[in-house]
């Protein structure tokens, strides 16, 4: 439970496949939930991050991506910038559906197997350095239908994001 307190949850959600506004609300709760301004949202993703961390520590984010209810397989590219607060990212843990690339503080996955009612987690994490002040991770997602999509091609036609923000003591 102690684990639990230092922790907070932020979620956000995506309105539309190719684009679409996100509505971020701050938590108050543990499990609290974005939603979307548009009741139907079909895909949504949510990230979890600590509320703060020492000098020379690391914060550990986790990136959920699910697919409500849009049937065949789609393709989302989930893109994270991290601040100069940190000397370093790398991706933990993934399924083997998705490809991740990390160059210098940006990270970018292509999830190529969401099926309708599919979830799928990635948990990057970021080593921050010796100063002080607020870290902050960047994180957008993009979605297609299309099989001979790049990653780098769907994360142009990212246009909202959602920021992370964590305490460096």
């Amino acid at each position: 439970m102690s684990d639990l307190l230092p922790r907070r949850l932020a979620a956000a959600a995506l309105a539309a496949a190719l684009g679409g506004a996100l509505l971020v609300q701050p938590s108050t709760a543990a499990a609290a939930e974005a939603r979307p301004t548009a009741a139907s949202a079909p895909f949504r993703y949510e990230v979890s991050f600590p509320k703060y961390t020492y000098r020379g520590g690391n914060l550990t984010y986790t990136v959920k991506v699910r697919n409500k209810r849009v049937k065949g397989q789609h393709y989302v590219a989930l893109v994270g910038d991290f601040s100069t607060h940190f000397r370093t990212v790398r991706v933990i843990s993934k399924p083997r559906s998705v490809k991740c690339s990390v160059k210098r503080r940006s990270v970018l996955c292509l999830i190529s197997s969401l099926d309708k009612g599919d979830a799928t987690t990635i948990k990057l994490r970021g080593w921050v350095g010796s100063r002080r002040g607020t870290a902050v991770a960047r994180f957008g997602a993009a979605v297609t239908d299309n099989p001979n999509v790049s990653a780098k091609r769907l994360a142009k036609e990212i246009r909202s994001h959602l920021s992370a923000k964590s305490k460096v003591l």
